[in-house]
């Protein structure tokens, strides 16, 4: 049988890179392990966790002031000091050594194992990929428990592919970034830490190929296409060359001058676009400020259930926050998705077969009014600081948004009573990201101000593919001509009823989308900041009549799954 060359992977960070293999061995560290402590030994590890656990918190802080110019990574740290300081994940090993005359590092392995084990059964992707905080806590701490038989992480040769089976965050932000070409890794989705971290840092990075380590070695020479998420450890000439053409994306140039504000970028024939920004934290408005976004197309507010301690952000707490976002954009339009949550997340001990299809988003938050109403209202009070719209979740049916209506309706009266008038007319608009909602919007319509389409969702639940099942991956494909046609019939329709409609989902950060999403007639893209750049030179740089026809021609060959032509097409087209 020929060997396997080519793998198949989940793209976290376009770009195209060829060179050398450099496999990250992550060390191991031997030591005693122990169940037979005296009462005397317990007390003398007991200490030894104690100093462990003390040196980790000062690593972590120390980390935290370096990384203190990007928001996003230093939230990653905090949030594990937060893990670290927990009462009840230190009472787990404290126990082991006391109850079981455990040594302290066999005690802190068994209990950070079994705390993984229980975020890796949470049904929710988001908390699952988090299950990396663990482990790497677990081996922040040993490393301080024994600190002699410590391997020195930082001998990387320069100008390297880095394969590793996984990098968990401190790892990660520790690593010699300017050394490193790419990355690519065994385990890891698209929202997981590596993949944020390779984002912030503009590394083209593929996660989730299963089993690459096992089959390239070190010096090997590889192309990886982060653009695809294909790695080939046996390119051919032609591809080389042209991965040389593919120059990876640059994110520290703003999409465009800001002195005078945001400016409409246009198509080469002069058709005006859109371009916001899709923000994680409040840290990262500041740099969707300066890269010259039109806005701030998602703000995924269920980030503060990661920022604050308590497990429910307070109504002022979110106040506060929304606040500052809008003050910060200086009268640039933000749209702010409210939580979209599901039971798993909210009610400790609660369990769906399917999460994906169960309690979540509008449904939970309709069936919690007042939880659903202290956001409302803390959006409401935020409003004046600022212009905004409020965007729902998960939308399937009319009267989720009657009742949402409704609700802010009955938040806009109490809040007169307490003597704050709300003068502004807020719009209100609606994820398309269901079946459902995609063709129902000649009914919606009547009762929305704006549409965006979530394409990640959108297309598992058309495809019927869970987009982080890798046994599945290859299915999850955006180039599927029933989600081409749905896409632009959503355009359409919204077109028809002079309603504004965006793109907020993967594909509009995805620079090989911009023409075709532009030629199914959309105008309004919203984008993960390292991104916007290279979207915005795709919009300039092609004609709307030239982008119409790529569509077409698109289509044509999505219907007979002709996806490797495809990508080709849309690389060679120009104008």
């Amino acid at each position: 049988m020929e060997e396997k060359t080519t793998f198949k992977g989940i793209s976290a960070y376009p770009g195209t890179v060829y060179g050398k293999v450099f496999r990250w061995k992550q060390f191991k560290r031997k030591r005693e392990d122990r169940t037979d402590l005296s009462p005397d030994e317990i007390k003398e590890e007991v200490e030894l966790l104690k100093k462990g656990l003390l040196k980790t918190e000062e690593d972590l802080s120390d980390l935290v002031q370096k990384s203190k110019q990007n928001r996003e990574l230093s939230e990653i740290l905090e949030s594990q000091i937060v893990f670290l300081n927990d009462p009840l994940f230190r009472a787990r090993v404290f126990e082991r050594i006391a109850q079981n005359n455990e040594s302290a590092g066999l005690a802190l392995e068994t209990a950070v194992s079994s705390l993984y084990d229980e975020f890796q059964s949470i049904p929710d992707e988001f908390f699952r990929e988090r299950a990396d905080h663990i482990l790497d806590i677990g081996k922040r701490i040993e490393s301080n428990l024994y600190p002699d038989k410590a391997g020195d992480q930082s001998k990387i040769p320069d100008d390297v592919i880095l394969i590793a089976k996984e990098i968990t965050p401190s790892e990660m932000i520790q690593l010699g970034k300017s050394r490193l070409r790419g990355i690519a890794t065994d385990f890891g989705g698209k929202t997981g830490h590596t993949a944020i971290i390779a984002r912030n840092y503009g590394i083209p990075t593929i996660v989730g190929l299963k089993n690459i380590t096992s089959h390239v070695e070190d010096d090997d020479y590889i192309l990886l296409d982060a653009t695809k998420g294909i790695l080939n450890r046996s390119p051919g000439i032609d591809e080389i060359k042209l991965a040389g053409i593919r120059s990876e994306i640059q994110k520290t140039q703003p999409i465009r001058e800001i002195s005078d504000g945001p400016r409409e970028i246009k198509t080469k024939d002069g058709k005006k676009f859109s371009l916001r920004a899709n923000i994680d934290s409040e840290d990262e408005v500041d740099l969707a400020f300066e890269q010259g976004a039109d806005g701030i197309g998602l703000v995924r507010t269920e980030i503060l259930f990661i920022r604050y301690v308590e497990f429910k952000p307070t109504e002022e707490e979110q106040f506060a926050v929304y606040k500052r976002i809008l003050l910060k954009m200086v009268g640039r339009s933000v749209t702010f998705r409210v939580w979209d949550i599901g039971a798993d997340k909210m009610e400790n001990g609660y369990e769906e077969a399917n999460p994906f299809l169960g309690n979540r988003g509008i449904r939970y938050l309709l069936r919690h009014p007042h939880f659903f109403k202290e956001q409302i209202r803390a959006l409401l009070r935020a409003s004046e600081f600022g212009t905004m719209r409020i965007m729902l979740p998960m939308i399937t049916t009319l009267s989720e948004i009657l009742q949402t209506k409704a609700l802010v309706a009955e938040c806009l009266e109490e809040l007169k009573q307490t003597g704050l008038v709300i003068t502004k007319k807020i719009p209100i608009g609606i994820m398309v990201e269901t079946p459902a909602c995609a063709l129902n919007l000649p009914f919606l319509g009547n009762h929305v101000d704006f549409y965006s389409v979530g394409t990640n969702d959108l297309l598992q639940y058309l495809l019927a593919v869970e987009r982080n099942n890798h046994l599945v991956g290859d299915l999850y494909n955006p180039w599927q001509v029933v989600f081409l046609l749905l896409l632009k019939n959503i355009a359409d329709v919204a077109n028809s009823q002079k309603k504004p409609i965006s793109i907020c989902g993967e594909i509009g950060s995805d620079p090989m989308f911009t023409a075709v999403l532009i030629g199914l007639g959309f105008r309004d893209l919203s984008s993960a900041l390292p991104l916007m750049r290279e979207v915005g030179e795709k919009v300039q740089e092609i004609s709307s009549w030239k982008a119409k026809l790529l569509a077409e021609q698109v289509i044509g060959l999505a219907g007979e799954e002709k996806f490797e032509e495809i990508e080709t097409l849309v690389l060679e087209t120009k104008g």
